[in-house]
C-alpha cells in the first residue's frame, strides 16, 4: 500500500510529479548587499515544479536557487545552514550554505521513508523524522550522514492487536533544553485507502527523547488526534491537531508544560478557530498564530492567546496562508499562496496587520528564518 504525506495531499491532491534535482552552480548575488533573512521553498500553483528562494534583509529576493526540487518539501534552518527536506519519493536532505550561497550537499537517507521534519541540536547532531518508518534518524548535519536511529515502534497505533498499523507516523519535531519532542500521529489507514484525510486512529502522543542518550524517556498523551504542527516558546508547547479533515470539531490546539511534560488541555477548538487546524507559530508567551484551512480550501492565519485561549480575528490581507509561518523575533512571516498575492506577507504581531508583501519566484510552500 502506498501512503502519501497528509500535508501534501491536502495541498496538492494528485499533483505529485517527480523531477530531477540539480545544483545551481552560479552563486546568488545581491547587488544591494542584504544578508540572508528567510529561506523560502516554493512550489508552482499546479504542483508541477519546486524551487528555493532566499529573502534578504533588504527585502530583495535571490530566486530560483535550486532548480528541479520535488513538490513535497519542508524547510528548516540552523545557523548559516538551510535544510531542505524532499519528502515522499525522494527522501533527500539538501543543505544550502547561505554564507557561500550554494548547496553544501544532497544526501539520500533511504527509499520509502517519507522524510518529514528535521530538528538540529548542534552542528554535529540532528534528528530526522521518517513518516513511513519505525525509526527516528540521528543525523550529522555537518557531514550530511546518518549516524544512528531511535526505535519508535512502541508508538505504533494499536500495537499488539490485530488492528496494529505498521508505523507510528512520526511527523513534527521540536527541541526544548536537552530533549527532543516528536509528534506521533498514530493514524489508522484502511488497506488500499488514500486521500486527503485518513481518519485519526489511536491516541496521538508527543514522544520525549533525551538528546544526550537518545533514549525515549516518556510520552505526553494528546486530547486531539492527528497533530499537524508543534511549536515551543519558553517552557510551553502548543500542539495544533487537525483531527479529521472532514470534521472541524475534531481538531484543536492544546498546550503542554515542558518543565513537567504535563498536558494542560485544549485551549482552542477547531470549530471556534473556523476550520481545520494545520499549523502553529509562537511570537510571545501570550501570542501565537494558528493556520486554519477553511471551507474554500484556503488557509487563514488566526491570532490567539495560548494562555487564556482567547481567539482573535484572522489576519486581513492574506489570501491563502498555507505557505508556512516563521517568526524572527520581530516580524511574523507568512507564505501566501493566493493567486493574487503569492509571496511572503510580513505581519506586525503588535497590530496583527500585514505591513508588506515580498513577491517570490513561485508561491511559497514553507519558510525558515536563517541565522537562528
Amino acid at each position: 500500500m502506498c501512503r502519501i504525506s497528509i500535508c501534501t495531499i491536502v495541498a496538492g491532491l494528485v499533483f505529485m510529479f517527480m523531477m530531477s534535482c540539480s545544483d545551481n552552480s552560479n552563486p546568488a548575488v545581491n547587488p544591494q548587499g542584504g544578508t540572508p533573512l528567510l529561506a523560502v521553498i516554493t512550489i508552482a500553483s499546479d504542483y508541477s515544479a519546486g524551487n528555493f528562494d532566499i529573502v534578504l534583509s533588504d527585502s530583495s529576493v535571490s530566486p530560483n536557487l535550486i532548480d528541479g526540487l520535488h513538490t513535497d518539501l519542508a524547510v528548516r534552518a540552523f545557523g548559516s545552514g538551510v535544510y531542505i527536506i524532499e519528502r515522499l519519493g525522494r527522501d533527500n536532505i539538501i543543505k544550502y550554505d547561505t554564507k557561500q550561497m550554494k548547496i553544501a550537499y544532497q544526501q539520500n537517507l533511504g527509499a520509502g521513508l517519507n522524510l518529514h521534519d528535521i530538528a538540529v541540536v548542534s552542528e554535529a547532531k540532528a534528528y530526522v523524522s521518517a513518516y513511513e518508518d519505525n525509526n527516528l534518524i540521528i543525523f550529522n548535519p555537518s557531514a550530511g550522514a546518518k549516524t544512528s536511529t531511535v526505535d519508535m515502534s512502541r508508538f505504533v497505533a494499536y500495537a499488539g492487536t490485530d488492528s496494529a498499523e505498521a508505523v507510528p507516523y512520526v511527523s513534527s519535531l521540536a527541541l526544548y533544553g536537552s530533549y527532543l519532542y516528536a509528534a506521533c500521529q498514530r493514524l489508522k489507514i484502511a488497506e488500499g485507502a488514500w486521500g486527503p484525510a485518513p481518519e485519526p486512529g489511536d491516541t496521538s502522543v508527543i514522544a520525549v527523547i533525551d538528546t544526550r542518550s537518545d533514549e525515549i524517556t516518556g510520552q505526553v498523551k494528546l486530547n486531539k488526534k492527528n497533530p499537524a504542527s508543534i511549536a515551543v516558546f519558553g517552557n510551553r508547547m502548543i500542539v495544533a491537531s487537525t483531527g479529521s479533515w472532514f470534521d472541524i470539531t475534531s481538531g484543536g490546539v492544546e498546550t503542554i508544560d515542558l518543565s513537567s511534560n504535563v498536558n494542560l488541555g485544549v485551549i482552542a477548538e477547531g470549530a471556534a478557530l473556523g476550520g481545520s487546524v494545520s499549523g502553529a507559530a509562537f511570537v510571545s508567551a501570550n501570542t501565537a498564530y494558528i493556520s486554519v484551512m477553511r471551507d474554500d480550501w484556503t488557509t487563514g492565519i488566526v491570532q490567539f492567546n495560548p494562555v487564556t485561549g482567547t481567539i482573535g480575528a484572522a489576519v486581513a490581507g492574506i489570501e491563502d496562508g498555507s505557505g508556512g509561518m516563521a517568526f524572527d523575533g520581530d516580524k511574523l512571516y507568512v507564505g501566501d499562496r493566493g493567486f493574487a498575492s503569492a509571496g511572503v506577507a510580513v505581519v506586525n504581531p503588535s497590530t496583527g496587520t500585514v505591513e508588506r508583501l515580498i513577491p517570490t519566484s513561485m508561491p511559497p510552500a514553507g519558510l525558515a528564518v536563517t541565522g537562528k
